[in-house]
């Protein structure tokens, strides 16, 4: 590995303008100056999350910001020590402090009977909210860049997602402190950007098993779809961007009917004074989002509708059942939310 860029002032236009239009996306959708602020970046060592450890520290250079890493071995290749000394190699170039954590995917997977895939991202995830509170970081940066959300929305259609989730992957969790910077970049960008540096990176070869749903996705219908609209990403992007402002008008609409909602020690109870104002639309996401706030457990959208059709229906005396131990019972006076 040669030497790396100090400063965004020593690339060439091109890549100085990816760096900045990066900082820009980052930005718009936190609503914050990331870069100036203490940033967390989970780094495998792939084309992705290396061009994103190296731009995030440029960006924090310039804006006064810090950075820290953490990289995760899954345990599920021979290979994968090598990217960890490919990332504590980078880290140490970038002067930049990095966590490590040697996980048993496989052995997680098989003590709570999940697939590898889920049972690498709770890995992944915990690690990461573990070193966001050591390293006291505001962010949590992740390389996901625009290939990987317009598979995130194939993925999601496969599964029947409703809309607006079924846009795809969000570019700003405040909750979870994640920012995804990359979302609106091409990843041939990002391997333009470190051939032209002259940085090298890991290639994980899982990423051609079949195994994996997502590997299929990419492999298989992917090029498929790009083949029929080379521009598929830039406008799966606008269907987020779109996704974004519709959630944003419900999410008011969805307040401003629960601030009229009863709640005691029976439960969330909503009249028909209420509900009988709202469009369908509007009392779905009301059922959701109550449903939501009682606790684990996800209630699908078929549940949903059925909910609706007994209330319209009036069947006063029935009972809906979510997982969670959420139950919601049509009453002559409306609805009751509560968890047994």
């Amino acid at each position: 590995m040669g030497s790396l860029p100090k400063s965004i002032q020593e690339l060439n236009p091109r890549l100085a303008r990816l760096c900045l239009n990066i900082e820009k996306f980052g930005k718009q959708k936190s609503g914050k100056d990331f870069t100036a602020s203490t940033m967390l970046v989970g780094v495998s060592g792939g084309i992705d999350s290396t061009a994103l450890l190296i731009i995030a520290t440029l960006l924090a250079r310039k804006s006064g910001g810090r950075v820290f890493c953490a990289h995760v071995d899954h345990g599920l290749r021979d290979e994968s020590a090598g990217d960890g000394a490919f990332v504590k190699e980078l880290c140490e170039r970038l002067n930049v402090p990095v966590e490590f954590l040697k996980a048993d995917v496989k052995g997680y997977a098989e003590e709570h009977s999940i697939g590898l895939e889920e049972a690498g991202r709770i890995i992944r995830y915990d690690f990461f909210s573990s070193c966001l509170d050591k390293f006291g970081a505001d962010f949590l940066l992740l390389a996901h860049h625009l290939g990987d959300l317009a598979e995130d929305v194939v993925m999601r259609l496969i599964r029947g997602t409703g809309w607006p989730a079924l846009a795809g992957m969000d570019a700003y969790d405040p909750q979870r402190k994640l920012l995804r910077p990359l979302l609106s970049t091409d990843k041939r960008e990002l391997e333009t950007f470190l051939h032209a540096i002259n940085c090298p990176w890991r290639e994980d070869e899982s990423n051609t098993s079949e195994a994996y749903t997502r590997n299929r996705i990419r492999n298989n219908i992917m090029p498929l779809l790009n083949e029929e609209n080379p521009n598929l990403g830039a406008g799966l992007l606008r269907l987020k961007n779109q996704a974004e402002l519709d959630e944003d008008f419900w999410k008011d609409q969805v307040t401003e009917i629960l601030s009229l909602a009863e709640q005691n020690d029976n439960g969330i109870e909503l009249s028909c004074s209420i509900l009988n104002k709202c469009h369908p639309a509007l009392r779905l996401r009301i059922y959701k989002k109550i449903l939501d706030d009682l606790g684990p457990g996800h209630a699908l959208f078929d549940s949903i509708m059925n909910l609706d059709q007994a209330y319209s229906a009036r069947k006063s005396g029935t009972t809906c059942q979510f997982p969670g131990n959420k139950v919601v019972k049509v009453r002559k006076k409306g609805l009751l939310f509560k968890v047994n």
